[in-house]
């Protein structure tokens, strides 16, 4: 019997070692006779540890269990004459059970367990040194798991929080994760040491967080307070750029305002989203977008509104004094077209009333009335669609 295409996939991409040593002569034996592995008749039907060692090292470099000519069971992986892998096959292929792989010095540094090829369940790793690299538990999903990682110098790199404490004894994420009733800050590390960022838990939820630049100012924060969760985002000058609010009652959440500031931190830009149910679906969608003058005074407003099925847009520009420049109304029409409906306004610098534009159903202009800056009518005409007009009679 050959050898299962599934049982050589999984062998190359278990092959530790460099390219130079895969392409290395082995030989093989089972049950202490020599056998050519490549050769299924040799294999067919028999059971026990096939062992394979360099030619030219005599060192041991893999064996493998069979069972009835099939590669299923234990196997293992040598570096230079030394355990660095092994793991358990099953008939159909994948990893079942416990595997664990090891650095050249002989300290394990992985072991966890497969259920049907997946790892599932604690999940640990190791530096060379034997210290701490990582503890993880690995759910079904990742709402069900937790993982702290570490740096070199035992500090603590990483952290999430599962729906309960998951880790010990290996990590005590029930004080870390605030499962005590009060809530708990953690700090977290990079690899040099320097403060990365820090979290503040409770019942496995992250209630406060900043993660850190490496020049020491905020790169993001987080912030919950009740259902609503603020996250903030920083330039390199620590200066706040960007903010995003949240309302997690809903599931998912949905996104309620957003804003952009400039360098100076003077708001540059806010838009709202509003949560509407259009043909059954609940929708999360833009109610306004607002744009400001560095001076703090509003540059334009957009507003968004349906009727019936129709979205409606509502438009506002203002002059640097915030004095109301021109106002109308569009009827949205697919992704990018729009369609002019009401009376459009333009103002003059003083805020009177310069001009109305009325436009009909279809969105063609038939009505144009216009004033001085004093405030005195000067127009008042009827437009037809071949750019005609005439004054109404008066």
């Amino acid at each position: 019997m050959t050898t299962p295409l599934s049982w050589r996939l999984a062998l190359g991409a278990a092959l530790l070692g460099s390219a130079a040593g895969a392409l290395a002569v082995q030989d093989c034996e089972l049950n202490g006779k020599s056998i050519n592995t490549n050769n299924g008749a040799e294999t067919a039907g028999k059971s026990g540890m096939v062992r394979c060692k360099d030619r030219d090292s005599g060192l041991l470099e893999r064996e493998y269990e069979l069972r009835n000519g099939d590669s299923v069971g234990l196997s293992r992986y040598f570096r230079n004459g030394k355990l660095a892998k092994e793991f358990t096959i099953t008939a159909n292929g994948p990893h079942e059970g416990l595997e664990r792989e090891w650095a050249p010095n002989g300290q394990l540094v992985l072991e966890f367990t497969n259920v049907k090829g997946n790892t599932r369940g604690l999940r640990r790793s190791w530096y060379e040194d034997g210290s701490p690299k990582a503890v993880e538990w690995v759910g079904d999903n990742e709402r069900e798991g937790a993982s702290a990682q570490f740096t070199p110098g035992k500090q603590l790199a990483s952290l999430r929080c599962g729906p309960k404490p998951l880790l010990a004894p290996q990590v005590d994420d029930a004080a870390l994760c605030g499962f005590g009733g009060s809530a708990s800050t953690v700090s977290t590390y990079s690899s040099s040491g320097k403060l990365r960022g820090t979290q503040t838990l409770l019942a496995g939820v992250v209630q406060k967080q900043a993660v850190l630049m490496d020049n020491g100012k905020p790169q993001e924060e987080m912030e919950r307070q009740g259902s609503q969760r603020t996250e903030r985002f920083f330039a390199e000058d620590g200066n706040k750029r960007r903010e995003k609010v949240w309302n997690e009652a809903e599931k998912p959440a949905m996104l309620v305002r957003e804003s952009e500031y400039h360098a100076s931190g003077s708001l540059v830009r806010e838009r709202r989203y509003t949560l509407t149910e259009v043909g059954g679906r609940k929708r999360n969608r833009l109610s306004t977008d607002a744009r400001f003058y560095l001076n703090g005074q509003p540059q334009n407003k957009e507003t968004y509104t349906l009727d019936g099925e129709t979205e409606l847009l509502d438009q506002q520009r203002f002059n640097d004094k915030g004095l109301l420049a021109s106002e109308g109304r569009f009827a949205l029409e697919g992704r990018y077209g729009q369609r002019s409906v009401g009376v459009h306004k333009l103002y003059y610098e003083n805020g009177k009333l310069a001009q109305e534009e009325h436009f009909d159903a279809q969105g063609k202009p038939n009505r144009l009335r216009t004033w001085d800056e004093s405030g005195k009518p000067t127009a008042d005409d009827q437009l037809f669609e071949d750019g005609s007009r005439k004054a109404f009679a008066r």
